[in-house]
């Protein structure tokens, strides 16, 4: 099989002589077929002429854009018509931002076992640590009352 020019050499354990076949290979003429001795040694050899670069015009960037453009809008349309879940394609879709968070070892060692409890809940396998961290943040926001009551019973406004 031929090589594209600038592939390199990819023998990587050849020693330190490897540099003089590298310059070898490197200044072998693009019109003489090359094949792998490796693999598929019955296999013909075959070359294909080289691409042609398609003419472009100035108005191709102005539909490319016009193009992502409608299919940003699209996407907007995706993420109002669908639910989040149904329209991602993994858990990283539409979440752009990370935080970092710091746990006590007490709170961390029970994150498995909310994880395995809310799988039970939502009839599935498993859960994600992503999806479960989001989606009891959300929760948390709605309700203040409850992480307040949280906090004061680990002693919040004790000292103030």
């Amino acid at each position: 099989m031929p090589m594209k020019r600038g592939s390199g050499n990819l023998d990587f354990g050849s020693g330190p002589d490897s540099d003089d076949e590298d310059t070898e290979s490197e200044t072998e003429s693009q019109d003489e077929p090359t094949q792998d001795t490796d693999s598929e040694p019955d296999r013909p050899v075959t070359q294909s002429p080289p691409a042609e670069p398609e003419p472009q015009s100035e108005s191709t960037d102005d539909a490319d854009e016009d193009r992502n453009e409608r299919e940003a809008e699209t996407n907007e349309g995706d993420r109002e018509q669908f639910p989040y879940f149904v329209r991602r394609s993994n858990v990283g879709d539409e979440r752009d931002e990370r935080i970092e968070v710091h746990l006590r070892k007490s709170v961390h060692s029970q994150e498995s076992a909310f994880r395995s409890q809310l799988a039970d809940e939502l009839g599935t396998e498993e859960i994600s640590k992503t999806d479960a961290r989001e989606f009891a943040l959300k929760f948390a926001f709605k309700n203040p009352e409850g992480v307040a009551e949280l906090m004061r019973e680990e002693g919040f406004g004790l000292i103030d």
